[in-house]
């Protein structure tokens, strides 16, 4: 089962998957930026940050452009208005990533050897959750009964993410060894940006799981 599409509604269809995987690239790039930066690459992190930018801005477009479509008249109005409402929040995802991105390349932090690991563990889990997103928006004109199991990996998925933020945030705050008080603040805050990103997919992914359910009801 899915949701029913008339012929002249397919490219909108294509054009909706084409957003979702702009989104999911934009995450990646920055993720990519993210670990060339932990590893003290960060001239090469600065250009991944600039790609990130432009899938950003092409993501975009396509929303824009969506967004025109469905105000001429696609799809039925309940369902026009839903799935306007979920675009809007996956493009916070790639709006997101771009601000994380950014605060990167312009702040700099210095992040303490002793929580990489953690931060590249939170970084794989980000890139899986972005594309089980992307597997929801997908299944909703493919497969409806695998949205809800798309959006169940990408709520668990999230709260992964936020069992490694606070475990991080013990070390800064109780065990390692930094003087000032606001570097511990800067770091938390490049930390906090990171889980924001998946905090994002997830009130997507709410608003999918409703879509899906409002079809099968």
């Amino acid at each position: 089962m899915a949701i029913f599409i008339h012929r002249k509604e397919r490219h909108i269809v294509e054009d909706i998957k084409r957003h979702v995987d702009l989104v999911v690239d934009t995450v990646k790039e920055y993720i990519h930026a993210l670990n060339l930066y932990l590893d003290g690459h960060k001239d090469e992190s600065k250009e991944y940050t600039k790609k990130v930018h432009k899938v950003e801005e092409e993501a975009d477009s396509y929303k824009r452009k969506i967004s025109k479509e469905m105000f001429e008249g696609a799809f039925m109005p309940s369902l026009r208005e839903s799935l306007y409402v979920a675009i809007d929040f996956i493009d916070r995802v790639a709006n997101e990533a771009e601000t994380s991105g950014d605060i990167l390349t312009l702040v700099e932090p210095k992040i303490p050897k002793e929580i990489i690991e953690n931060v590249k563990r939170m970084s794989e889990l980000t890139v899986q959750c972005a594309e089980k997103l992307r597997d929801g928006v997908y299944n909703l004109f493919e497969n409806i009964d695998l949205v809800f199991e798309d959006m169940k990996g990408v709520e668990q998925l999230e709260g992964e993410v936020d069992k490694y933020v606070w475990k991080t945030l013990e070390m800064v705050f109780k065990e390692l060894k930094i003087e000032k008080f606001s570097v511990r603040m800067l770091i938390r805050e490049f930390i906090l940006r990171i889980n924001s990103i998946t905090n994002k997919m997830e009130d997507a992914s709410d608003k999918i799981d409703l879509i899906a359910l409002r079809i099968k009801t």
